[in-house]
């Protein structure tokens, strides 16, 4: 596993926004002693398939640092975690317009008290400084109180992505078997990354990595995001999918006509137990012949092999003919993410 690098937090005079609080109260820079009881407190608002670990978090942090993320804490007498806000610029994602990302999440022994209304109008000073147009958070479609706060205070819904698991002990493959090899019969090569690799000296693996980072732009381009999102650059792409650790190559599945990448999915691990898809697309000229689907069940039959518990995935909700993929697929529903965006007067 790589070095842990736990990113630079910007660090901002609190002696105002303490002194906005309830009495009791005092905000503090964002330390990492804050991840554990933090993800304890914010595990308590979700269901099993959704909850986190703090080393989770670490890791993501540490594949993608963000110099522009600026983190607050809010604790109670007892030192007491009751409240979290950050804004940054989007990180690994950032936004052609300078659009900012963040939000505000209070404990629930602690709502009400109108500790979020202080921390809210914070970051959302911070990013009118930095001269962003707009600000970009979001909220689960379980919790429409949040929804509520949010809309009342000039955000708007923008899009919905939405999160869904299939359960690899009782994934069948039989119903898709026809369609799997039909595909095979086409022409078409299914082959996992750490095949792909297997042998190759340093120079053939970046061309590989290039040729992959390549194909899926116009796959990324082509998703229907709820905001402007370009594809990461070959750096970055290169850094978080083949140096972070993080990758599941034996099971991230290459479609290949010939020496073309007609399509792919690439899984991340997610905790100990689950892999989760990090992208599938499919070349503009192959789609519409099942390449998706053989993809998808060759990636779940190597992740069921390797004993993991689930398969995780995100789609955005106009992605209608991949959510019906994985419905097929067996994928189950988590709550949509919905997300929200409030413009910014200068």
């Amino acid at each position: 596993m790589p070095t842990t690098i736990v990113p630079r937090v910007i660090a901002l005079d609190t002696d105002r926004l303490t002194a906005s609080l309830p009495r009791g109260y005092r905000a503090r820079p964002f330390e990492e002693r804050d991840r554990a009881p933090w993800i304890a407190e914010r595990n308590t608002w979700y269901g099993l398939m959704e909850q986190g670990s703090a080393e989770e978090w670490r890791i993501w942090e540490a594949m993608s640092p963000d110099d522009s993320l600026l983190r607050l804490v809010v604790e109670d007498e007892s030192g007491r975690i009751a409240a979290m806000a950050d804004v940054s610029n989007g990180g690994a994602f950032r936004h052609p317009d300078g659009a900012q990302s963040g939000g505000v999440s209070v404990a629930r022994p602690d709502r009400g008290k109108g500790i979020a209304s202080s921390l809210l109008a914070v970051i959302l000073d911070e990013a009118v400084r930095r001269k962003a147009p707009r600000f970009l958070a979001g909220a689960s479609a379980a919790h429409p109180d949040s929804l509520e706060w949010a809309a009342k205070r000039g955000f708007r819904e923008i899009g919905r992505r939405i999160e869904s698991y299939v359960e690899l002990a009782s994934f069948d493959p039989s119903p898709f078997s026809a369609g799997v090899d039909e595909v095979r019969r086409s022409g078409i090569a299914l082959r996992t990354i750490d095949e792909i690799l297997d042998g190759r000296d340093g120079e053939s693996r970046e061309r590989f990595i290039r040729a992959l980072h390549d194909a899926e732009k116009p796959m990324w381009e082509d998703i229907p995001w709820a905001t402007p999102t370009p594809h990461w650059p070959f750096e970055r792409f290169r850094q978080i999918a083949f140096e972070s650790g993080q990758m599941i190559s034996d099971a991230s599945v290459i479609a290949y006509d010939g020496e073309t990448i007609a399509a792919l999915t690439t899984t991340g691990k997610r905790e100990s137990l689950d892999g989760y898809t990090w992208m599938t697309g499919v070349g503009r000229a192959y789609r519409g012949r099942g390449i998706a689907t053989a993809i998808k069940v060759e990636a779940l039959l190597r992740a069921k092999a390797k004993g993991l518990r689930a398969m995780l995935t995100t789609n955005d909700e106009p992605n209608k003919a991949m959510r019906e993929i994985n419905a097929k697929l067996g994928y189950q529903l988590l709550p949509a993410h919905v997300q929200l965006e409030k413009p910014l007067l200068h």
